[in-house]
């Protein structure tokens, strides 16, 4: 019989969250079933403004992040062109002068 060895191991939750906060667990329960569902409302609507709050600053992010990728395109489609035209107007002058020796005087 082949035993594996034992570890306690704390188990990690597979999601990037937790489904509820640690402050929102009730840490006292009411003993009528309307105050236990009032409690629950209540924590689950801190769980939900907490979620939306997460929500929104990843929001902020990805577009603070979408707005430096497009700036920097821009950086980068203006040095191009720059380069391009610049690449151009050296070949335009190199063959100026190219044609100019050709041509006697």
């Amino acid at each position: 019989m082949d035993k594996k060895p034992a570890a306690i191991a704390k188990n990690k939750p597979k999601w990037l969250w937790q489904w509820a906060e640690p402050e929102s667990k009730p840490t006292f329960i009411p003993k009528s079933k309307t105050g236990r569902l009032a409690l629950q409302a209540k924590l689950a609507n801190v769980d939900a403004e907490r979620a939306m709050a997460r929500a929104y600053q990843i929001e902020i992010e990805r577009t603070k992040a979408i707005g430096e990728a497009m700036y920097k395109s821009g950086k980068a489609l203006r040095f191009t062109i720059t380069s391009s035209l610049r690449q151009i107007s050296l070949r335009v002058a190199a063959a100026r002068r190219h044609l100019i020796e050709k041509i006697p005087s």
